[in-house]
């Protein structure tokens, strides 16, 4: 089994390779050790089984973030057969310089020119062979989107394999020994000198002088080890007198290694690009952030429309199985707990993940779509002022706004973000946002116990989740994002053009069912747990166990101001919103309805008037409140775990929020009761 590492940008194509190469059969977990997100994958050409890490896409080889770290300590220990660097071609001139930084590094090396299709529309015209033989490595121009251009693939592939080139560092050398500050280049020399002595196994030795230069921490730890107390008191007097601006000598070396390459490889003059009257108004300041919230808006009403008629479907077929189940059961002679088991957890429990799925499944076309035709670029430049703030991109935007819908699909709509830790905080602010059916139990709730003044409780609400934003961004801001690693979005606007429909369909499918695999077992394991402890022969409430539990645990559920059925139907929210409303039906009116998370229970019409001669003002405030920052679903806790891959992180955010919502009752109630 060979391994190739695919190394490259943010945004340079390297997913859609690595989904495309491996299909269904990839693994995404962290690394050993890391937070960082490992993404592995298989692939069989011929006879030869290949096994595909994709890296954290990282601008260069210095370590300074977590995925840079990760991704040098792979090259440069030499773990792959073949390292596959892919280049933006549309962008050469920036795209290039990860291959200029990784010359120096004895790794097998191939060179794939991706999007060629955008840099053909910019005006681009690219020599690969010439490129080739100037780089004496092998180079493939390509369209990753575009499954016909595989066979090319594969085929340099396989030459580069039985090539084993590898590029050298000795053309930057020289570039820097001519050209650079002559005090510069003294020192690089003594440095040279000064390490000369030292093994460095897979990486040459004007490679590990550079990335001195650089203040890279790897390397510095790594040197300072290695050589004498004296050799390292010279070397450190070298970095110091450099001090911050050490990387320039080597940095305008790479630059100058990249413009000698295309200036040699380039024939043709690129397009002058002038933005169209759509561009200066969707990038504009003010009108940008109009024209892509009414975009977003749209995509949402299509989202829905596609999620409805499965949503219907599903919950159809719930509709005429259970009837069916009970019948069959019955004529089986099996026990009435049996039926009630099939039919409140497995025909339940499916029903309610299809219908979900479908959510996910419209976001992430959505989503597909706008990336794949251009608009997510300017949509996240007219919001990056705003997220910035909170150390987010502007891509952060649509996966936000996009949890209104659905939070479950929203968080699967994070992966446009570039680090794990900007994905991870998306994920906790997205848990604030509340999506349809919370603001509908809100609302009703506020209606039925204050009337005309509901409204209020919408802009209270919305004002709430804004301080949440900033309590969130204090808490988990400077641990997943820390200042020093948050850079601007540097973006160039790519050309509008064709989504690629079919290599589009096959990864929002595959996405799609991961998601689903690992959604569905947490639905029935939650669905299990409640039917456990709410079922009765006679389906009576006060005859199961889970009255029992709510009577013992009413002394502690008082405390934040909601007696044990409130604090169930809480519980019931976590499933799904609408499950609270079904709990409350059952809870409140003690009628002989069976209790389920997963059946469509609807607030009955006398469910207002049961409540208001039951529920105190400060208990209906209570619960009003921690329903607002109540986890938002069981979906969202598994697309969470699945997008994470990380129980841990899974837990500590809905244990945040279940804090935030409790804490919020106990508040809200005390002062009712003191005002009231």
């Amino acid at each position: 089994m060979r391994t190739i590492a695919l190394l490259g940008q943010p945004n340079s194509g390297k997913s859609t390779l690595f989904n495309a190469l491996t299909g269904s059969h990839q693994h995404v977990g962290n690394w050993p050790g890391k937070t960082v997100e490992r993404a592995e994958g298989f692939f069989t050409q011929g006879e030869e089984l290949y096994r595909v890490v994709d890296l954290p896409g990282s601008y260069g080889l210095t370590a300074n973030s977590a995925e840079e770290v990760v991704t040098r300590t792979y090259i440069e220990h030499g773990y792959a057969d073949i390292v596959c660097v892919i280049v933006d071609a549309s962008q050469l001139e920036r795209s290039l310089y990860m291959l200029a930084d990784f010359a120096g590094v004895k790794s097998p090396v191939m060179l794939v020119l991706n999007m060629m299709d955008v840099a053909e529309q910019k005006g681009k015209k690219i020599d690969v062979q010439k490129i080739e033989k100037l780089l004496n490595i092998p180079v493939l121009g390509f369209t990753a989107a575009n499954l016909d251009g595989y066979p090319k693939f594969f085929e340099t592939l396989n030459r580069a394999i039985e090539k084993k080139a590898k590029i050298s560092s000795d053309k930057i050398r020289e570039i820097a020994l001519r050209e650079g500050d002559k005090a510069r280049v003294a020192n690089l020399k003594k440095l040279e000198d000064l390490i000369a002595s030292l093994k460095f196994e897979n990486r040459e030795k004007f490679w590990v002088a550079s990335k001195l230069l650089e203040n890279d921490s790897l390397v510095r730890s790594e040197v300072e080890t290695a050589v004498t107390p004296e050799h390292w008191k010279e070397i450190k007097e070298i970095l110091d007198s450099e001090g911050s601006d050490g990387g320039l000598l080597t940095g305008e070396a790479k630059y100058r290694f990249v413009s000698e390459v295309l200036r040699d490889a380039s024939s043709g003059e690129e397009k002058t690009v002038k933005l169209s009257r759509f561009d200066k108004i969707a990038t504009h300041r003010i009108w940008g952030k109009i024209v892509a919230f009414f975009i977003l808006v749209f995509t949402l009403a299509v989202s829905m429309m596609i999620a409805v008629p499965v949503i219907a479907g599903s919950f159809g077929f719930q509709h005429v199985a259970e009837p069916f189940v009970v019948q069959m059961c019955e004529k089986l002679g099996w026990w009435p707990s049996v039926a009630s088991f099939i039919n409140g957890v497995i025909i339940g429990g499916l029903a309610v993940t299809v219908a979900m799925m479908s959510f996910v499944f419209a976001i992430l076309v959505t989503f597909g779509l706008m990336e794949d035709t251009g608009y997510l670029a300017r949509s996240s430049y007219v919001f990056d002022s705003w997220l910035s703030r909170l150390g987010l991109h502007g891509k952060a935007f649509m996966p936000l706004f996009s949890g209104l819908a659905c939070t479950g699909g929203a968080v699967c709509g994070t992966r446009v973000l570039d680090t794990r830790g900007q994905r991870l905080f998306a994920m906790v602010l997205l848990w604030s946002i509340p999506c349809g059916a919370k603001v509908s139990v809100v609302l009703f709730l506020a209606s039925v116990f204050f009337g005309s003044a509901a409204p209020l409780f919408g802009v209270v609400y919305v004002a709430m989740i804004f301080a949440s934003f900033w309590l969130s961004s204090r808490l988990f801001g400077n641990k997943l994002m820390p200042v020093n690693e948050r850079v601007g979005m540097i973006m160039e606007l790519p050309p509008y053009h064709k989504p690629h429909w079919k290599i589009l369909f096959k990864t929002v499918a595959r996405n799609v069912w991961a998601v689903f695999k690992k959604a569905i077992v947490v639905i029935w394991v939650v669905s299990l747990l409640f039917w456990l402890v709410s079922y009765s022969k006679d389906g009576v409430v006060e005859h199961s166990v889970l009255y029992t539990i709510g009577n013992a645990i009413e002394p502690f559920t008082q405390i934040f101001g909601m007696r044990w059925q409130l604090f169930i139907s809480y519980l019931g929210g976590i499933f799904s919103k609408e499950a609270s409303l079904g709990v409350m039906s059952v809870v409140f009116a003690s009628t002989s309805d069976a209790f389920s998370l997963v059946a469509r229970n609807e607030a009955g019409a006398n469910l207002a008037e049961m409540m208001r001669a039951v529920v105190s003002i400060p208990e209906a405030l209570a619960f009003i409140f921690a329903s607002m920052f109540n986890i938002p679903c069981v979906l969202a806790m598994g697309t969470t775990y699945r997008e994470t891959h990380s129980l841990k992180w899974m837990l500590a955010i809905a244990g945040y929020y279940f804090a935030i919502s409790l804490g919020l009752a106990f508040i809200v109630y005390h002062i009712a009761l003191w005002v009231l």
